[in-house]
Parts: structure tokens; sequence; C-alpha cells
């Protein structure tokens, strides 16, 4: 990339407003709450290892996430007047 006097490179930092820093804390939220609900042993009278995990519900979580971090990325483009491929920041 060339440097900010000559070319298209963009901001070096990008600002995200309130609400933007609050949809990435809920994301947050939601993965750490995944990552105990897999690891916990539950009420499992065999303490197995192993988490069932229909191929709807993973479908399911996989698009909850993308949902959200697209949204946040979204608000992160509108915010800082990115353009779709990110070459338009006046």
């Amino acid at each position: 990339m060339e440097d900010m006097q000559g070319g298209r490179c963009g901001p070096q930092l990008y600002l995200l407003s309130e609400a933007g820093y609050e949809s990435l804390k809920d994301l947050q939220v939601m993965l750490t709450l995944m990552a105990q609900i897999a690891y916990s042993e539950g009420d499992d009278k065999d303490r197995s290892t192993t988490l069932t995990l229909g191929r709807a519900e993973l479908c399911f979580v996989f698009e909850a996430i993308n949902a959200r971090i697209d949204e946040v990325l979204r608000r992160v483009s509108d915010e800082n007047w990115i353009g779709e491929r990110g070459h338009t920041w006046q």
C-alpha cells in the first residue's frame, strides 16, 4: 500500500460508536457462554466429555455469530465512511 500522503491507504484508526462497542461486547458474551456450555460437565451420569449437537443447531449457532459480526462490521463501515471495498474513506 502507498503511504497516507499519496495513496489509497485508509485511516490507521477506526472509530466505533458506543452502540457498536456494545454489539461487540454482546458477541463476546455470547461466545464466552458457548464456551462455558461446551466445557461444563452438566449432570451427565457418565460424565462424558462428548457434547452432542445436531447439524441444525450447529448451523444456527454459526449463523447467529456470523450475523452479529456482520452487523458490527457494517456499523464500523458506516461510522467511518468506508465503501464496500474499503477504498472510499475521505
